[in-house]
């Protein structure tokens, strides 16, 4: 499959680095980031442009897709992992360097107007191709902090490119920044033409086995249907917090507590470390400490700690009708939640099969509802939502910015909510199409559409707000949308350690409290850019919720020993990662439920996944139980990605109380599920034959279309005019995991930290 590539080397994506003749080299200072966040990523996208333009002329690196568009506009996947992009409309600016390579081989460039040739430390021009017989060099670009071009070969010695000062080059279109001039292919070939110098590379399209959804995604096409899920998780999954004790933070060892203090209980060594950074509330009082910037790793070292026992709950006088929940011989009906308010603080141990964090009775509720036992440790910030700002222009899926009356009482930097909240009747039928709204919708109905997406400003011009993180859910201001400022606290982490419960050996769902909630460990609670890592939960009724939160990682999560009501769940929260789950709980099967009957590795009934508003969630190679699915706990959950798990696919595990569904509004995506048990679904009307998303004629399941790739493992047939995409029905699909690929084709590379996973 030899075919040529005719590419003229045009300076590009990349910013194509390149030496200008006669320039010198000089002493200058590093210049840093350029100001925007936003030209920061396009001066990274140029450079990397150019180095790919080196690598295809050479015959280094392979072209794997190409999709030319009508508008002669075209996408290139190579096989290093990058994407090139060619603009069939460029927005040509003279401030910008254009890189190319001439006939013979040797970097070129225009800037400002002018031609020229690239030279090296030595004054001669700078060789891009081995054929010159010289030493090959690759060109990066950069603005220094005198706003000037900078150029530097394989990234040693910088050198001013230009006399002419520039300023405010990212408000320009990503265009102006591309080498590339067109694209033509035919067939497994294709020819690529370049901005600037006449060297013509020939180069052939491999092809690769990749799904068309992906293809289409990598395309930008108009029937793409992939949201881009790869901003999920701590940092936006570009890296991994580092370990508790790299920090730099003061340790508080709780051993040593109690050793100084004897007779004094592992709670109460916990609570006075708590106490004296400013992070708990004193027990008995009303009085609320916080600290956001704690600076602290609460270190437990290997051993056993009980931080809940029947000594931890309060004395509650009976109700009217002289009644309370269950209680222990003391009369004693509810227990008190650890409850820390603070962020930049680690809770640590020496790893989840050394150090132990037990609950030895139940959190006791404070009334007879089923789900009223609080959480032993909840992590926080009690405020919510502050002001609110109208929005005051449209803004469609997958783009990062919107109009905001007052934008600059926002900062760079800040998380803030982009929020709606209308249930005005056409709002809320547009809302589930294409099916209809039903009467048992009280929720949605009464309540409305309620959308609570959490971003980073990273650009504020104007009245133009602009984000990190795409939007995903299409922005009409006639709705009433808002922008609102939100209180969190950041970098918190709990890692290497595991918390212990007893929960009931034969756990049935909705019981009683005991069942539901009686051993929940942990819950985080408006915080950002935090984790939860290298974590096993034993005997637990839930393990985690992740509330109101944006970009937290938990994951290489082990849930073992008795099972009960739920795994780790994004509960209005966005763009939370939870991955490397392996949950291999026991309990009865909830269908065929026998006391007797403890079957191993049944799980967690409601496996890691999402309620609530949660918006932009990845279920990242997580494997749960056979008797479970995937939660998807109604309440308007949206935008969640299954991705590459493995586990039972029981139909109405998703959870939900009937008035609070649909379960998940628009853009689930399944990517590459392997299915450990599939039953044919019941009461559909076609019971062995095909499974449905929307149960008509019954007041609980109600999905809308998703999007299915790669479904595999026990076979399932779904209702085709229930699923937006059902491709490639019983065989996995290329790539693999869809949150990696839309990662790597971003940032360039599947970052170290995921691959550690793997």
């Amino acid at each position: 499959m030899t075919e040529k590539l005719h590419i003229l080397l045009l300076y590009a994506l990349l910013l194509v680095p390149m030496l200008a003749t006669g320039c010198k080299d000089d002493n200058v200072e590093d210049p840093g980031t350029p100001d925007s966040p936003v030209a920061e990523d396009v001066f990274s996208q140029m450079n990397r442009d150019i180095a790919d333009m080196q690598l295809l002329a050479e015959g280094n690196v392979k072209i794997l897709t190409c999709f030319v568009e009508a508008d002669g506009s075209a996408v290139l996947e190579l096989d290093n992992g990058h994407i090139l992009n060619v603009y069939a409309e460029k927005e040509e600016s003279n401030t910008v360097p254009v890189a190319g390579i001439d006939k013979d081989g040797y970097w070129v460039y225009t800037l400002d107007g002018k031609s020229g040739t690239l030279n090296g430390s030595d004054g001669q021009p700078a060789a891009a191709l081995s054929s010159t017989g010289k030493t090959t060099v690759t060109p990066q670009f950069r603005i220094n902090d005198k706003k000037y071009w900078e150029v530097s070969f394989n990234g040693s010695g910088w050198s001013q490119l230009g006399n002419r000062q520039v300023w405010n080059v990212e408000k320009l279109d990503a265009s102006a920044f591309s080498p590339f001039a067109a694209c033509t292919a035919d067939g497994n070939s294709a020819t690529l033409s370049l901005r600037c110098g006449s060297y013509e590379i020939h180069a052939s399209v491999e092809g690769k086995e990749t799904t068309e959804a992906w293809n289409k995604f990598v395309a930008g096409t108009d029937d793409n249907v992939l949201l881009d899920f790869s901003y999920a998780g701590y940092k936006h999954g570009e890296e991994a917090p580092a370990d508790g004790f790299a920090w730099g933070y003061e340790v508080e060892n709780v051993k040593e507590y109690m050793d100084a203090n004897p007779g004094i209980s592992a709670r109460q060594a916990f609570i006075k470390i708590l106490e004296k950074h400013n992070l708990v509330r004193t027990e008995n009082t009303d009085q609320y400490a916080t600290n956001a910037n704690a600076r602290i790793v609460i270190y437990f070292p290997e051993g056993d700690y009980v931080l809940h026992n029947d000594d931890d709950n309060s004395v509650r006088t009976p109700d009217e009708n002289n009644t309370y929940p269950e209680t222990d011989s003391k009369g004693n009906n509810a227990s008190n939640i650890i409850s820390i308010l603070g962020g930049n603080f680690i809770i640590k141990g020496d790893g989840p099969d050394k150090t132990r964090l037990i609950m030895e009775t139940p959190m006791l509720p404070d009334n007879e509802t089923m789900y009223s036992s609080p959480t032993m440790i909840a992590i926080r910030n009690y405020s919510f939502l502050g002001k609110s700002y109208n929005v005051t222009g449209s803004a469609a899926k997958g783009t990062f910015s919107v109009d905001v009356e007052g934008a600059s009482n926002f900062k760079v930097g800040e998380y803030v909510c982009l929020y709606l909240q209308n249930n005005d009747p056409t709002l809320v039928a547009q809302e589930i199409q294409p099916y209809e709204v039903e009467s048992t919708f009280t929720n949605l109905i009464n309540t409305g559409v309620q959308v609570q997406d959490f971003h980073q400003i990273v650009g504020i011009q104007g009245n133009t707000v602009t984000f990190k993180e795409p939007i995903m859910h299409e922005v009409d201001p006639k709705w009433g949308w808002e922008l609102r400022k939100y209180s969190y606290y950041e970098n918190v982490g709990v890692e290497d350690l595991a918390f212990v419960g007893d929960g009931v050996a034969d756990f049935k769902h909705h019981r009683n409290w005991n069942d539901d909630g009686a051993y929940k460990p942990l819950d985080y609670i408006r915080l950002v850019n935090s984790w939860i890592r290298n974590v096993k939960y034993t005997n637990v009724s839930e393990a985690t919720s992740i509330v109101s939160c944006a970009n937290c990682s938990a994951y290489n999560i082990e849930i073992d020993g008795t099972g009960g009501h739920a795994a780790i769940r994004s509960q209005g929260s966005s763009r939370v990662f939870i991955g490397a789950v392996r949950d291999h709980s026991n309990r009865p099967l909830a269908d065929e439920w026998s006391a007797s009957n403890i079957v191993e590795g049944a799980g967690q009934y409601h496996a890691c996944g999402v309620s609530k508003q949660s918006m932009g969630a990845v279920i990242w190679r997580v494997s749960w139980g056979s008797d479970a699915c995937f939660e998807a706990h109604a309440t308007q959950p949206r935008a969640t990605l299954i991705d590459n798990c493995t586990g039972g696919f029981m139909q109405t595990r998703q959870g939900g109380d009937a008035e609070q569904v649909p379960n998940h509004l628009a853009d689930l995506t399944i990517w590459n599920m392997n299915s450990t048990n599939s039953p044919a679904p019941k009461g559909n009307g076609n019971v062995g034959t095909e499974f449905d998303w929307w149960r008509s004629g019954w007041k609980y399941w109600k999905i809308l279309p998703p999007v299915i790739v790669g479904f595999h493992g026990d076979p399932v047939t779904f209702v085709q005019d229930q699923v937006r995409l059902d491709e490639s029905n019983g065989t996995p699909v290329e790539p693999q995991s869809l949150y990696e690929a839309q990662l790597k084709k971003r940032l360039g590379h599947v970052p170290a930290w995921l691959n550690a996973l793997k």
